[in-house]
């Protein structure tokens, strides 16, 4: 390890437990919100990707649709 990070782990040592919770609970904070980014980032690119192709329920009503257009015309 480099000596800055040896430097920092021994601080994070020497903190007291309530301070060392603390920081350990803003890096799983950060963790999370990274994750989530991540996440969104991926939905938002996978919705772009696939925007134009319907979804099982609007294939439905597309369905639906087309069988009432073929009921009306029958009558």
């Amino acid at each position: 390890m480099s000596a800055t990070l040896d430097r920092i782990i021994e601080e994070v040592k020497a903190l007291p437990p309530a301070e060392r919770q603390q920081l350990r609970q803003l890096l799983d904070d950060e963790a999370d919100n990274n994750e989530r980014a991540r996440r969104a980032s991926l939905a938002r690119a996978i919705r772009g990707k696939y925007r134009d192709v319907l979804t099982s329920s609007e294939e439905f009503a597309a369905r639906k649709a087309q069988e009432i257009a073929l009921e009306d015309r029958r009558r």
